[in-house]
């Protein structure tokens, strides 16, 4: 049942057997696995099913440093449906060396092993629509013979692992019909949560406070409560409910809003194959189920240990768009129609589309004589690739053109080290609402950039050892270039890190705040370490681990 929360009368108790802050993916798969089970789940959600600019800047942030951080209102979406509205699809687990207690990386030790949370991959995959639970090459037929270049095998450089990706799926749209179906799930839209109530003794939950920005206020009460706001905004109200625990709830290790990751990504280099161009595999692959596939360059578990490396993958990537000296027409087309004012708001996601146009400007003839240069191929290739982008069910997920050069960005993707001193707080200054916004303070380590920075000399070593090709660097400075590549905030691990301990952590293994048995955490906020991968598919594998407790607990 779908409810504007406008509608209620202020000042109304809402009851349910279990309540859900936050209708993302985490939220969404939690109240639709519970109802399942037959139990009734209140799903608050912040926004509407349609944007709102008004609620959104709810969650804006009072201070963040743009050269390390986007602004909330672009790597976060408050609506139902969560991020999902706006991301591009890529799913990706974490690896076994990611729950590794390494001992050259401060702070990695996680409560929970590899082993328990990969049981919930299939699950994850069902709900993302993106196919099998498979992220090698070598275990799928049709296309396991294949080197992403001739004569270049998988030895302590992997070239096997991959990424797979969804529709994308827009989790509102995808169960919307489940969601209005299931009378045991109410969904009131439009409602905030702002404060969590807890009793005298502070180890249980009263109530949620909520508000809607109409002026409305509800206090919602259930058996048990699970925070799925997304990673920033979960730790935003676990601080500002503060009345009866000093510092937020969750501080009583003092580390709650510490700890804050993200990933390092960028391109610091182009891979120059000595192949056959014809023969490298620079885009996409399909499985039987025509899924999406990426392959990435990575390392085995036992190389990082040896060599004290972070995690980090890498992918062949498509020149800048916003640089005409690529001299290719359909990147040009392309930045073009980005740069519309009329027409690129409609193509993707701001932020996606701020990275991809760049900030150059003045060169739209070099933009224009490429296209002129490259007019025979454009027809076709719009008609082509404007069907499997904006009319295909299943999308593809980005723009890759073929290089005779035989020359790609080499893209990575790599951890971040937990830091104490990366951490988000509260301002004085609050919003509509009366909730103090955060204060952003996301920092990196030398230890981020130097593993950054030795991954693509074993890379390139590795390439030079098989003939099959070398790193060219973009600039004589690759490590300052590193640092300039920072900047992240689209995912946001580790504010609530989880531990087996109250002394270290803000949740314990089954993401209960420690101290209490019926307020939980589902979020990337959770998460020890931030590993190679974006976070997302983690988040529903960990919600789906998080429903299966509950049910448990609830009977």
């Amino acid at each position: 049942m779908l409810i504007d929360a406008e509608t209620f009368q202020d000042g109304t108790t809402f009851v349910s057997d279990v309540a859900v802050v936050g209708a993302g993916p985490a939220g969404i798969v939690l109240a639709l696995e519970l109802a399942k089970a037959g139990y009734n789940v209140a799903l608050l959600e912040s926004g509407r099913f349609c944007f709102s600019e008004a609620i959104q800047n709810l969650g804006e942030a009072s201070y963040f440093d743009p050269k390390f951080h986007q602004s909330m209102s672009e790597c976060t979406r408050r609506q139902v449906g969560g991020t999902s509205v706006i991301w591009g699809g890529r799913c990706v687990p974490y690896d076994p060396v990611d729950f590794d207690k390494r001992s050259y990386i401060p702070h990695s030790s996680w409560p929970v092993t590899y082993e328990e949370i990969q049981t919930y991959f299939a699950r994850a995959c069902n709900y993302f629509l993106c196919g099998k639970a498979e992220f090698n090459i070598k275990n799928i037929p049709n296309i396991k013979h294949k080197s992403i270049v001739p004569g270049l095998p998988d030895e302590q450089v992997l070239t096997s692992t991959l990424e797979r990706w969804s529709l994308p799926t827009n989790f509102a749209k995808e169960y919307f019909n489940e969601l209005k179906q299931y009378k045991q799930i109410k969904l009131l839209y439009g409602l905030t949560c702002t404060e969590i109530e807890s009793n005298d003794s502070g180890s249980q939950v009263e109530a949620l406070q909520t508000k809607t920005l109409g002026g409305k206020t509800l206090r919602v009460k259930a058996r048990k409560y699970v925070l799925a706001g997304g990673g920033l905004n979960t730790t935003r109200l676990l601080l500002a409910s503060d009345q009866k625990h000093p510092g937020g709830i969750g501080n009583h290790s003092g580390v709650l809003g510490k700890f804050y990751m993200g990933h390092l990504s960028g391109d610091i280099a182009v891979v120059h194959f000595n192949t056959s161009p014809r023969e490298t595999i620079f885009g996409f692959d399909r499985d039987s189920d025509n899924i999406y596939l990426r392959r990435r360059f990575s390392f085995t578990r036992k190389f990082l240990h040896e060599k004290e490396l972070t995690n980090i993958v890498a992918w062949l990537g498509t020149p800048k768009f916003y640089d005409p000296s690529h001299g290719n027409g359909i990147l040009s087309l392309a930045y073009l129609a980005l740069n519309s004012p009329t027409l690129g708001k409609y193509l993707t996601a701001k932020a996606i589309r701020k990275s991809l146009i760049g900030e150059v400007k003045g060169i739209y003839q070099a933009h224009i004589m490429n296209m002129l240069k490259d007019f025979a191929k454009i027809p076709s290739f719009v008609s082509c690739f404007g069907y499997a982008r904006f009319i295909a069910k299943r999308k593809i997920p980005a723009l890759f053109v073929y290089s005779a050069a035989n020359e790609y960005p080499l893209h990575y993707h790599s951890e971040q080290v937990p830091n104490p001193d990366s951490t988000v707080s509260l301002s004085d200054e609050r919003d509509e609402l009366g909730m103090r916004r955060l204060k952003i303070n996301r920092r990196c380590t030398s230890q981020d950039i130097e593993s950054v920075l030795r991954s693509h000399e074993y890379w390139d070593a590795h390439l030079r050892k098989h003939g099959c090709g070398y790193l060219k660097y973009l600039s004589d400075d690759p490590k300052a270039s590193i640092w300039d590549q920072t900047k992240d905030g689209f995912h946001q691990v580790g504010t609530t890190r989880m531990s087996d301990n109250s002394r270290t952590g803000v949740v314990g293994p089954n993401c209960n705040i420690h101290g209490f048995n019926d307020l939980f955490v589902a979020s990337s906020s959770v998460f020890v370490t931030s590993s190679q991968a974006n976070p997302t598919f983690m988040i529903v594998a960990f919600a789906l681990r998080l429903a299966d407790y509950l049910k448990k607990q609830l009977a």
